[in-house]
């Protein structure tokens, strides 16, 4: 199989999140399945300074990059305040005509959380679907109005060009582009290296279930959320699960309501919905079988609940989303 460069363009003040977790992503995928990737980091000089203040030396000079159709260069994000105030400007005008020049050759261009700036500022994302750190969103809308900017995901590919939202999404893409390009099986063992446990797909929120609802400081309602999380299987009623915290279920409904404003039930029905989708994405289990992973009692009860939530079967989100996966 070919070998596929990728490169990292590495702007002044690089968030180091952005940049290690895609690129541990590709560099696992090329150890576990026949070096096929090959992994270059450039920048418009032969150092950065990350925003961490860590210095990234002996940089390749992008100029100095031999890439060809199916290549990749990716920017992670940098400091979006520092974007903000114009100290990026002359790097970026610096690299639009050289990143330019791979687009018309085929070469994808990707971004990571607040790298989607600099696509936007070169005119990169004009007329292009795209996404970014839920909090560049705003600024987005109102500095590249070509750009055709969707909310509430993780990642999104459109004419060769991948955007991510923020931070760790960008390991969510490059697991992503891995399935796509590799297999879904090199992305699985890529994941299990990297121990990850929950594989999340393009159309997930930038928001998550399991982290959305404990923004509270409440030591009883984080233990019902905690036993909850890791016991999916169980079919809890509120009274089993206010036994096992000791206190009375009444009290514990209106703890959890109060904290979190959602209901035990509704609380866990999401936790469900969000467990389920991972299981029919990236898993070849039956629907017996993540039913009773979801900790429904049989996969007819397991059918319903979800066409209720997702308006389709379970099998046919299933093949829905797999198709979309290969493009």
């Amino acid at each position: 199989m070919e070998i596929t460069k990728i490169v990292f363009l590495l702007f002044p003040k690089v968030h180091l999140q952005d940049l290690a977790g895609p690129a541990q992503v590709f560099y696992e995928a090329s150890e576990l399945g026949n070096r096929n990737f090959k992994i270059l980091f450039a920048g418009l000089d032969q150092s950065a300074t990350s925003e961490q203040g860590l210095m990234l030396s002996m940089l390749s000079s992008m100029e100095d990059m031999s890439l060809k159709k199916g290549d990749m260069v990716c920017v992670p994000g940098f400091d979006f305040a520092s974007f903000q105030a114009g100290e990026l400007d002359a790097a970026i005008e610096r690299a639009g005509n050289w990143l330019w020049m791979q687009r018309e050759k085929g070469v994808y261009i990707a971004s990571i959380c607040s790298g989607a700036m600099a696509l936007g500022k070169m005119g990169l994302l004009d007329h292009v679907e795209c996404t970014s750190h839920w909090k560049c969103l705003a600024y987005m809308k109102e500095q590249f109005p070509k750009a055709r900017i969707l909310e509430n995901r993780l990642y999104v590919f459109d004419k060769g060009i991948f955007t991510s939202a923020g931070m760790t999404s960008g390991i969510d893409m490059a697991l992503a582009l891995v399935e796509r390009w590799r297999s879904p099986l090199l992305a699985a063992k890529v994941a299990q290296e990297m121990v990850i446990n929950v594989r999340r797909n393009e159309t997930a929120g930038q928001k998550n279930i399991f982290l959305d609802f404990k923004n509270h400081f409440n030591a009883d309602v984080y233990k019902a959320q905690e036993i909850l999380a890791n016991r999916l299987d169980a079919s809890f009623t509120i009274k089993n699960l206010a036994q096992k915290m000791n206190i009375s279920g009444r009290h514990l409904s209106r703890l959890f309501k109060e904290h979190t404003g959602e209901t035990v039930q509704a609380y866990r029905e999401k936790m469900r919905l969000e467990h389920g989708e991972q299981l029919l994405l990236h898993t070849e289990m039956s629907i017996k079988e993540i039913a009773a992973q979801c900790g429904f009692g049989n996969p007819r009860q397991f059918s319903r609940f979800w066409r209720g939530a997702k308006g389709c079967a379970p099998g046919e989100f299933r093949r829905k989303g797999k198709e979309f996966s290969k493009g």
